[in-house]
């Protein structure tokens, strides 16, 4: 079959299927019969890239107080220790998620998304030295949120710890100033399903940080700063697959340039140990507002390396009681 034959072959049978628009042409597929893998797996390997540096700066965003240093537990005249709830979201750079759509067929993904997650967490203040400890867990259902046109499914469990040491415990006059370490534990998916094609991400990010923060209170208004220093690995597996008619479509524009494709795929990216060459910087701040025993935190936090040209940042609103 010459081309000119294939192509018109290839355009009735789009046409009868629906008039589904083809990613490739059949000159496409003459000059590179990989190009589907390589585009998927290009596509997919910036997304995981971006899930790797946007998942620990939301995970961490969920464990911010706004006190640098809560008090001791013992001995102490009140026990300090409280918990409570968390909610935020962080953008994350989807492009090589709309890339890899736009193979499959899929339309309407958007470059970026605002990706929600929320967490419960509770911290005790230290034993006679100026520690206090923060825990935060949480594990979600599936939920789905709308990207443009695009219903994209996801998942998430997240949990962590860390510890913070008061350089200066605070007064009358002096800020409190704390430093800290901690680590963070997440894994969750993202999934995308339609008539033309579907693709599905599973991820693990383990993150460590260090941190300082400084808070002074101000009547009921406790306004703090902080910055940190994070690094991780993770490890990410996806599958995609065409669907139907799309399917056949896309290996009837294929065999017209001799090709023979898969229609469905799948493939991982990893790091294997954390790249300490590769610290994330961030800057964080915001302002707890007390009543009474009860204190609702705002914070949001910017990654100085990805701020930029990625725009990755993170927002939290946190209620929790405390003493």
């Amino acid at each position: 079959m010459n081309f000119k034959k294939a192509a018109l072959f290839a355009g009735l049978s789009l046409f009868g299927a629906g008039a589904f628009a083809m990613p490739f042409t059949v000159a496409d597929f003459a000059m590179n019969p990989n190009i589907i893998a390589d585009s998927i797996n290009d596509g997919l390997g910036d997304f995981t890239e971006q899930v790797a540096l946007a998942v620990p700066l939301g995970a961490v965003e969920q464990n911010v107080w706004a006190d640098a240093y809560i008090g001791n537990l013992f001995p102490s005249a009140i026990p300090h220790f409280g918990g409570g709830l968390n909610v935020g979201f962080t953008k994350i750079d989807t492009s090589g998620l709309a890339k890899t759509c736009d193979v499959l067929g899929i339309s309407g993904m958007g470059d970026n998304v605002y990706y929600p997650m929320f967490a419960a967490d509770v911290r005790v203040g230290g034993f006679v030295l100026p520690f206090d400890f923060g825990f935060t867990f949480m594990k979600s259902g599936t939920f789905s949120i709308d990207v443009q046109d695009v219903g994209l499914d996801f998942d998430f469990m997240t949990a962590g710890f860390d510890v913070r040491y008061a350089l200066i415990e605070g007064g009358l006059i002096m800020p409190k100033l704390s430093v800290g370490a901690g680590y963070f534990y997440n894994s969750g998916s993202f999934g995308i399903d339609s008539v033309e094609g579907a693709v599905a991400i599973d991820y693990t990010v383990h993150t460590m940080f260090l941190e300082a923060q400084v808070s002074k209170s101000f009547l009921i208004c406790t306004p703090f700063v902080g910055v940190r220093g994070i690094v991780s690995k993770y490890e990410s597996n996806y599958d995609w697959k065409y669907k139907g008619a799309y399917a056949d479509q896309v290996r009837v524009v294929a065999s017209a340039a001799g090709a023979t494709v898969e229609t469905q795929g799948k493939g991982s990216y990893k790091s294997d140990s954390f790249d300490f060459g590769a610290i994330q910087p961030q800057v964080y701040a915001g302002v707890g507002v007390n009543f009474l025993v009860l204190q609702a935190t705002l914070s949001v936090s910017a990654d100085m390396r990805n701020i930029w040209d990625k725009g990755l940042w993170s927002g939290a609103f946190s209620l929790r009681a405390k003493l």
